[in-house]
């Protein structure tokens, strides 16, 4: 027979669909009334997501939690800071006052205190929440309620994956501008695995969506950018003049023996230029990797593929701006500036 819920083909003595946990109906139908029963209602929904007759959402299959969620640990650790402290003060006891005014004041002041701890205890929480894609209101009131016990709590949470939602009765390219405009959302929120997750969905749909196209290359170099942060092996992207996606894999951050890939395959040999933070670089790789990179800078009427940063040197390479080698002579850098000697293309001298 088949699943009343997901359709697909379970045994016929089942109780429980192996494949999506629904529970099976106990009245059971003549075996070939229920399969043809069974099918025509599968057919029938095939049928319903295909021609998009409803315009209800349809979610799509996917794991609960997000595995790339980092946990609260400031959040866990204050809240059992804060929590040994009120147990600290439970144990002790009341303090002691020599008049009512002093104890007067002291409720006062700890009454204030204890005001602004909870706002901002719930405050964090709520935050967290709306990371981990959780009920908010809840969770504001439990921490106001019992800060030092929602921090610890909320902090132990896994972040719940938001749901992918394909809309009937949309055709893909809809569905897949709604996708990007929430990958879009989510990139602005920081929330850089799920801009990943519903971009890619867009794409899918439809691979000319542009938007979703570059959401998912500024989130994936976020999520690079985040993970590098203290380790050996760094992982950048960068976008190549030709809107190729170069994955840059180096150790201690040397650019030279880094591991270049594009779409995870590795780098054929050759050329490649790309710009960064208003930088343009030109790397040469073989065998997947970087082999020598140079900085492009522009003087005047002419580019110099520097093998330095900051200056240009003897021996590095002159273009013209049309990409032509530029031919010898003698030529002026810039106001205030050295002149430079070039012959077959090379920096030979400055004067």
């Amino acid at each position: 027979m088949f699943c009343k819920s997901c359709g697909r083909q379970i045994d016929n003595d089942s109780t429980f669909c192996s494949f999506c946990g629904t529970k099976q109906s106990t009245n059971l139908k003549p075996q070939g009334q229920a399969d043809a029963n069974q099918s025509l209602n599968t057919t029938q929904k095939v049928y319903s997501n295909e021609t998009n007759f409803n315009n209800t959402p349809n979610i799509v299959r996917q794991p609960k939690y997000d595995p790339t969620y980092k946990k609260e640990d400031d959040a866990l650790t204050s809240g059992v800071i804060l929590l040994v402290i009120a147990l600290i003060f439970a144990i002790v006891g009341p303090i002691k006052f020599e008049d009512r005014e002093s104890y007067g004041q002291f409720r006062a002041v700890t009454a204030i205190v204890s005001l602004i701890l909870r706002i901002c205890v719930t405050i964090w929480v709520v935050n967290i929440a709306k990371r981990q894609n959780r009920e908010t209101f809840g969770w504001g009131l439990f921490a106001f309620l019992l800060p030092s016990i929602a921090l610890i709590v909320v902090a132990t949470r896994k972040k719940l994956f938001a749901n992918i939602q394909i809309v009937e009765g949309l055709d893909k390219e809809q569905n897949s501008k709604i996708l990007s405009d929430k990958a879009q959302e989510f990139y602005n929120e920081n929330k850089y695995s799920e801009s990943i997750r519903f971009s890619e969905k867009a794409i899918e749909l439809n691979s000319n969506n542009e938007a979703a196209n570059e959401i998912l290359k500024k989130s994936k170099i976020a999520i690079a950018d985040i993970n590098n942060v203290g380790s050996s092996i760094q992982t950048v992207f960068r976008k190549t003049t030709d809107d190729k996606l170069l994955k840059i894999v180096s150790k201690l951050y040397q650019t030279i023996g880094a591991e270049v890939f594009i779409d995870d395959l590795p780098i054929q040999d050759g050329a490649y230029t790309y710009t960064h933070l208003d930088t343009t670089y030109k790397i040469q790789t073989q065998a997947g990797k970087i082999i020598s990179r140079v900085w492009i800078v522009k003087y005047k009427s002419f580019y110099v593929e520097q093998q330095k940063d900051n200056a240009a040197s003897v021996g590095d390479k002159v273009f013209t701006i049309d990409g032509q080698v530029l031919p010898t002579g003698k030529y002026n850098m810039g106001f205030m500036s050295s002149k430079m000697l070039v012959e077959n293309g090379l920096i030979i001298k400055f004067v």
